[in-house]
């Protein structure tokens, strides 16, 4: 469900800032199936899904992709940083050294900011 909701509000974000063309990475293999068409959406996420598939037809092109999540240590460390801290954050540049380490990681280069 989490993993659905933070899809949600990253599209409506899209909308608001007029981005067309979007390709949505998730760990959530049960999600991308049920976003995609491939699998049965569960009674308690459709709702969610609804929400989600409004958004995407105002959208010009949505694809949604199944990423392991050793493909993106870094997206899950800022979702595990952002559910302890709470609230919204927004880097525009790399400030924060286990985020930098977590990108380095990401692009296989062995650098410690």
């Amino acid at each position: 469900m989490m993993e659905l909701l933070a899809i949600r509000h990253a599209l409506s974000e899209c909308a608001n800032f007029h981005l067309t063309d979007i390709i949505v990475e998730s760990d959530s293999q049960k999600g991308i199936l049920m976003l995609n068409g491939r699998a049965t959406v569960d009674s308690d996420l459709e709702g969610i899904v609804f929400d989600i598939k409004q958004l995407v037809a105002s959208l010009s092109r949505v694809s949604f992709v199944f990423a392991p999540r050793s493909c993106n240590q870094a997206a899950h460390s800022v979702a595990g940083f952002v559910s302890k801290q709470g609230g919204n954050h927004v880097w525009d540049h790399l400030g924060t050294d286990w985020l930098f380490n977590f990108l380095a990681s990401d692009v296989n280069l062995h650098i410690r900011y």
